[in-house]
């Protein structure tokens, strides 16, 4: 069990993985770029993230948590939707217009697509990024089933696999990497998304 001071450092180390990923870059990403953020040693680091990996995973972690909070906070559903009634397409729009504001945040995106980087090249640090992927489309296909309770578990995996690849897609193309934003295009996002969980 960790002790409250244990979860503090947890925090402040994982806080410092951030920055770095944010300001320098995956170029930028050692274990050493990490514990000299933190003020640490890497020793230090390791006791709590023996590996690289296990750092990436607490910061994917912790995004994801961060995430499903926001979803919850600006929707009233749990993140996993509400398992007392149907997923109502209001319920989703309002869930997908969240998602989408996350990637106004060029800080959040940067996080993402210097992790991809970092992955591209790192089979550890992609293993865990495909967990990530795997836990996210575990919780849309939640949403889906929600929506769309009779069909067969297998088809809302699939069909949340297609919600996450239309969302994470337009986190890049619609960041300052990718094509200027527009409401139209906006629009036609949510609509695809809405149409593919609640089959329409």
């Amino acid at each position: 069990m960790t002790s409250t001071k244990g979860a503090q450092r947890q925090v402040e180390l994982l806080d410092a993985a951030e920055r770095v990923l944010t300001t320098r870059g995956n170029a930028n990403a050692a274990l050493r770029d990490f514990a000299a953020e933190a003020g640490v040693r890497i020793g230090h680091l390791q006791h709590y993230f023996p590996t690289r990996a296990d750092l990436v995973r607490a910061v994917l972690d912790r995004a994801l948590r961060r995430s499903l909070e926001r979803l919850s906070t600006a929707t009233g559903l749990d993140a996993d939707g509400d398992g007392n009634r149907p997923l109502t397409r209001a319920d989703t729009e309002r869930l997908l217009e969240v998602l989408l504001a996350e990637q106004d945040d060029p800080t959040c995106v940067r996080l993402y697509v210097e992790i991809w980087a970092i992955a591209a090249s790192d089979e550890q640090i992609a293993a865990v990024v495909r967990e990530f992927y795997g836990k996210y489309v575990g919780h849309v296909a939640e949403l889906v089933a929600c929506a769309q309770p009779r069909l067969p578990q297998s088809r809302h995996t699939a069909l949340a696999e297609a919600v996450v690849s239309l969302i994470e897609g337009a986190s890049v193309v619609r960041s300052n990497i990718g094509v200027a934003r527009s409401a139209e295009g906006q629009h036609e996002i949510v609509r695809t998304a809405l149409a593919l969980i609640h089959g329409e």
